[in-house]
């Protein structure tokens, strides 16, 4: 078992009650509980872009989800998100509801950043896919979304959006799992960020578990339904067909891919064509931005199949291509490319999984325009094993600050010598020419400086974001161990832990700051496989 190091004044301890700011909220018939715990801190001010900067001062701050463990709430919580802010002076919980008939836990299993009302301050959406639905019942799904401000997020300003919410299409079924799957970016190009939704277990008409997307629209008070779209392969719009299973928006990603104003929304539907081909499954679809919002025109999608040829090799098959999605211009072109990930993928081995690098172009996706990456691509670290996982999580974003973006990659299954599922995480640096294996850095908790130990089960890499955190240079990564167990914590209930690199022009540099679930406990939630998720521009896909 690892002691991990915490950094003091980012650590919480379990603070009185009394000193305690608790309530609930209720949206639309659905209760929000959050718990403030004071904090000291600096306050700091920091340049360049960010990406989860909820306070407003240059600097990202982080949000991530866990379960809850041994709660000691009004209501017993579905999962628990934890906002650690970089100058307000708090760490803010909040937490789901769990249904009187059961559900799973999946509050938080969805969390992006995105600023809606346009008012320089990133707002979290938090997605429940097993919400109940209050009008009929139904486990269908839902998302929260809570605005930023000076003094960090605003939970009495929070919004809530399901199925039933008025101008938001479909109809909420058990099993929908509306909110499973989240994305954020510019797609009409006024200045303020949009939401997409993936509801990946979506029946239309009588087929079951189909998928659909449903895209709001930011303004200047924030998320609106109001002209809200609804994507599903039925539509003329849409590549494909819808069929029992594909799971349409079950991972996806907006960026922009032309060099227009308009950001370019991705969506995954990896179980497309599994059992049908021996060559490869799933499927990756780029709609195309614009002044309306999503165009209905230009579509263009590549099949886990279709890019078999790609991989240079009989015995690698793209299984389940779109677990993963991420954008970024990784050549420095002006174009974007769609980084899918396929962590299922035979490498040869079973479940080794790949990543496909699809050009940007101004003509969409092609498979004639894609670059395969798997550990045995040259320069890759890590031994290429069955089981790895390589893909299973995606950041993408410019680290060396060079200009081009780089490629974070999860591998959380990877074995450190002898130790099954320890996990790495591999950096694959944009270049003129692409993303290549070339300068790629490679680390596990073997190394001498990221915290904690390489042990079995913890997952290292299983949710990996690129943040802003030290106001200045490149991006930089935060990388979470789901399965750490710390000490205090009871055997085989791992309270998981989140490490930091920071950016550099050669690359990730590790530092020896980690922040645990046991860290961040309170008198009435202790999160546990914190980072679970962690808040970004995209969120969904495979958990770990």
């Amino acid at each position: 078992m690892s002691v991990l190091a915490v950094v003091a004044g980012l650590a919480v301890g379990t603070p009185a009650r009394a000193a305690d700011e608790f309530g609930t909220i209720t949206r639309e018939g659905i209760v929000l509980q959050y718990q403030r715990v004071a904090k000291a801190v600096t306050p700091v001010k920091g340049t360049g872009p960010t990406r989860s900067d909820f306070d407003g001062d240059g600097v990202d701050d982080l949000a991530a989800s866990g379960d809850p463990f041994e709660p000691d709430l009004p209501h017993y919580p579905t999962g628990v998100v934890v906002v650690r802010y970089s100058s307000a002076p708090q760490v803010d919980y909040f937490m789901g509801v769990l249904s009187t008939d059961g559900g799973c836990g999946c509050f938080g299993t969805a969390l992006v950043a995105g600023d809606f009302n346009g008012d320089g301050y990133d707002d979290l959406a938090i997605g429940d896919s097993d919400e109940v639905d209050p009008r009929n019942k139904a486990h269908a799904g839902g998302v929260w979304v809570i605005p930023g401000s000076a003094t960090g997020l605003v939970v009495g300003a929070a919004s809530h959006f399901n199925q039933s919410s008025p101008n938001v299409q479909g109809e909420p079924e058990s099993y929908d799992w509306f909110g499973a799957a989240l994305a954020t970016g510019d797609v009409n190009g006024d200045g303020r960020d949009d939401l997409a939704i993936g509801a990946y277990g979506e029946a239309i008409g009588s087929i079951d578990q189909a998928g659909s997307v449903t895209v709001l629209f930011g303004g200047s008070g924030g998320l609106t339904a109001t002209g809200s779209q609804f994507f599903q392969q039925d539509q003329s719009a849409v590549p494909g067909a819808a069929e029992r299973n594909d799971h349409f928006g079950f991972t996806l990603a907006i960026g922009k891919v032309d060099n227009n104003r308009y950001a370019d929304l991705v969506i995954g539907a990896p179980h497309e064509n599994d059992g049908t081909s021996w060559n490869g499954s799933g499927m990756v679809t780029l709609m195309w931005g614009s002044a309306s919002g999503v165009s209905t025109t230009g579509a263009t999608s590549v099949t886990g199949g279709a890019v078999y040829p790609a991989t240079g090799n009989p015995d690698v098959v793209a299984w389940y291509l779109g677990e993963t999605l991420a954008i970024g211009d990784v050549n420095g072109d002006g174009l974007g490319e769609v980084i899918a990930g396929a962590p299922s993928a035979q490498t040869p081995h079973i479940t080794g999984g790949l990543i496909a690098a699809f050009t940007g172009r101004s003509g969409g996706l092609s498979s004639s325009a894609v670059r395969i990456i798997t550990q045995s691509t040259t320069g890759v670290p890590g031994d290429p094993e069955g089981e790895d996982r390589f893909g299973g999580s995606l950041a993408v974003g410019d680290v060396t600050g060079d200009g081009k973006a780089d490629v974070l990659v999860g591998v959380p299954g990877e074995d450190i010598g002898s130790t099954d599922s320890a996990g790495m995480i591999t950096l694959l640096k944009g270049s003129s020419s692409g993303l290549t294996g070339s300068g790629a850095q490679g680390f596990d908790q073997n190394h001498s400086v990221v915290p904690g130990s390489a042990e079995r089960g913890d997952l290292f890499g299983a949710s990996v974001a690129l943040l802003n955190l030290d106001g200045t240079g490149g991006l930089d990564a935060v990388v979470a161990s789901t399965g750490e167990e710390v000490a205090g914590d009871t055997p085989g209930y791992a309270s998981g832990s989140i490490a930091a690199f920071h950016g550099s022009s050669g690359g990730l540099v590790p530092q020896a700051n980690s922040w645990s679930g046991a860290s961040l406990r309170t008198d009435r939630v202790w999160p546990e496989r914190y980072g679970m998720r962690i808040a970004g521009q995209q969120s969904g896909g495979s958990l770990y």
